[in-house]
């Protein structure tokens, strides 16, 4: 019943951003794409990252082509996020099941509730799809079935960790050092070695195989060094910088704090949280500061490894000192983020998303999204279209949309919010206004308007091709 009410209220939330215009085609937009690809047995081409962009050359996820048979039923990218909302439940089921067997029926009921509550579940539903959606549960059996001693279900979650992100190799590595800890020893090493064999393969072959320019695109470590072996080299030899890294600026430690005080710091006291090192070491060493923060998708995955190592604490006492940690924790998961959903909604909202669902703003409706709704409405099917980014997801279930600045084909549509600054969130960082001049250049002619949003055609246009249809 609780993962289904979670399920439920996910859905509904996921739903209502969709609604209001707060998703994007950075990244549902993408893999609405890329999902839909797959559903017409074609290579999983990304128009929002660029013309005849493979996806696989930039991050490798082939999993989700396992949601390609959901378009058949309903080719649209509201069913990403459905599909998103139903993989948190069942990590939730996981989570239950484990935390069943080491504490009373109340208190693992109460547990698991603030589990499903947890501010990094609610950022990933703040945040459109990911592939990392998949980690969550995966990661959830996994470890499950290593508490569990099932060598076959461990093997087979690890199987398909591998096949969600190419750094989920080495946690695949350390499932299996932390299976080797007990006898039989023979599955943990072949674990560690398959992980760590899985990641130099794709990082190094699969990817640059796809990719249009050769090699992987998302080393951004320049603390550390221009590749992994200077990376390593910059360990060993001045660990001082790694630990400096680390922890600066500020809000490093404080994303780490809000995902171990919650649970009173009783991850640290389980083995099982070594598997979270890869996940916010490889965020805390980026030079990017959108993967330090509390924001998005990053610390789902860091805290379903979190959780269930504070449970595996938690079952150890007996008698008082178990009802003692269990107290406390339904005050920190569950207390805590119930009064400030319900009292406090509004000052909760940054952290704590759902509080959205609790005061109403998240079905409110502006005139500023009915302008928005009125402009999508204009785009005609089967175009193809320069979309601005939060346009571009209303758009790819029905045009071939692209990215202002990532894109050299002809175009029949810009379809520009001149209320945001920028267009899309990647590295370029075109301005609406650069897009709204370059369309003008190119003889472009405004043809809608509603508020600030513009809808400008091609002076050559002809009405829909099928070369624009998606």
């Amino acid at each position: 019943m609780l993962a289904l009410v979670q399920l439920a209220v996910m859905a509904t939330y996921s739903l209502t951003r969709y609604d209001q215009f707060l998703t994007a085609g950075h990244d549902l937009g993408i893999f609405d794409q890329v999902v839909r690809a797959y559903s017409h047995l074609r290579a999983p081409i990304a128009p929002l990252k660029g013309d005849g962009f493979n996806i696989l050359g930039d991050h490798f996820h082939p999993i989700v082509a396992l949601l390609a048979p959901l378009y058949w039923i309903w080719d649209d990218p509201r069913m990403l996020l459905l599909a998103q909302s139903a993989l948190l439940a069942v990590s939730t089921l996981i989570v239950w099941r484990f935390t069943r067997r080491r504490l009373a029926p109340g208190w693992s009921t109460v547990l698991t509730v603030g589990y499903a509550l947890g501010w990094p579940l609610q950022g990933m539903v703040n945040f459109d799809f990911h592939e990392v959606a998949f980690a969550v549960p995966l990661l959830a059996w996994a470890i499950d079935a290593l508490d569990r001693r099932s060598d076959g279900e461990l093997a087979a979650a690890s199987a398909l960790l591998l096949l969600v992100r190419e750094d989920m190799g080495a946690l695949v590595v350390l499932l299996g050092v932390l299976r080797t800890l007990r006898r039989p020893r023979r599955i943990g090493i072949v674990l560690g070695t398959a992980g760590a064999a899985w990641l130099v393969l794709v990082a190094g072959v699969l990817i640059p195989h796809f990719s249009r320019t050769g090699h992987y695109a998302y080393w951004d470590l320049p603390g550390l060094g221009p590749d992994a072996g200077a990376a390593l080299r910059t360990a060993i030899a001045d660990p001082g910088t790694v630990l400096r890294l680390l922890v600066t600026p500020d809000e490093k430690w404080h994303t780490l704090l809000f995902l171990v005080v919650p649970l009173l710091l009783l991850p640290l006291l389980s083995a099982r949280s070594v598997l979270a090192v890869p996940l916010l070491a490889e965020r805390f060493l980026s030079a990017r500061p959108a993967l330090w923060g509390t924001s998005f998708h990053y610390n789902a995955p860091v805290w379903i490894i979190l959780f269930l190592a504070t449970i595996d604490v938690v079952g150890r006492p007996h008698g008082w000192r178990r009802h003692l940690l269990g107290s406390a924790l339904a005050v920190t998961l569950v207390v805590v983020p119930v009064v400030g959903l319900v009292l406090e909604p509004a000052s909760v909202q940054s952290l704590l998303p759902l509080a959205r669902l609790v005061d109403g703003s998240a079905f409110q409706t502006t005139a500023h999204i009915r302008d928005q709704a009125a402009i999508v409405a204009q785009v005609p099917a089967g175009v193809c279209v320069v979309a601005d980014d939060r346009l571009a997801s209303h758009l790819t279930s029905k045009d071939v949309v692209a990215t202002f600045g990532l894109t050299n084909r002809s175009q029949d549509f810009y379809a520009i919010d001149l209320s945001q600054p920028v267009l899309s969130v990647e590295p370029n960082q075109k301005t609406t206004q650069d897009a709204l001049r370059t369309a003008q250049a190119e003889g472009f002619r405004e043809v809608a308007r509603a508020g600030t949003v513009v809808l400008l055609r091609s002076p050559s246009y002809a009405g829909p091709t099928p070369a624009c249809r998606p």
